[in-house]
């Protein structure tokens, strides 16, 4: 398998949690999109959202995209909002495997609210910043859904764990491959 997988979907929908262990099963290098920008600038997500805008982030968001659909054989975690850029759908398109992980906005918000728990970080997604996040999650994720039905395939996350999750996306591709 020399071809890329991209992992897309909402936040909270299991995309780096799923990466790794994917990663794992594979053998593939696995790589956190998200993380790559906060190494890149030296801060956090949300404060460059706050000091240099959402256009800004996008901008460097789609760059890390263009270097790593030069490289093969990866997994590959998206941020939430990358998929909707018809730039980067065709960037992904053409050097790998699209996968949706679809979660419901209830379970991507009971998976926010415990990851905000666990870090201690309360309102690190700025794109779900609001009085009423659940309603939040719910327009943001319509507003997505057609680019991630762009995707290769469909998994979804609702009560899975990560690795059945892992396992149910391993087994797509060897089967993609044939």
């Amino acid at each position: 398998m020399s071809h890329n997988i991209y992992l897309t979907g909402f936040s909270g929908s299991g995309k780096s949690t799923v990466g790794k262990a994917l990663s794992f099963l594979t053998g593939q290098e696995f790589v956190d999109i998200d993380l790559m920008i906060e190494e890149i600038e030296q801060k956090p997500i949300p404060d460059i959202f706050n000091c240099e805008g959402e256009e800004y982030f996008r901008a460097v968001e789609t760059d890390c995209l263009k270097k790593i659909s030069n490289r093969t054989n990866l997994i590959v975690s998206t941020g939430g909002g990358l998929a909707v850029d018809p730039v980067n759908v065709e960037a992904m398109e053409n050097s790998g495997c699209i996968i949706w992980l679809k979660a419901s906005p209830e379970t991507i918000l009971e998976r926010l609210n415990i990851q905000n728990e666990n870090t201690g970080i309360d309102n690190d997604r700025p794109m779900l910043i609001s009085e009423e996040p659940l309603e939040r999650i719910k327009k943001l994720l319509d507003s997505r859904q057609d680019a991630y039905k762009r995707s290769h395939a469909i998994v979804e996350t609702d009560r899975k764990n990560v690795e059945v999750v892992a396992e149910e996306i391993h087994r797509r591709l060897v089967n993609w491959e044939k």
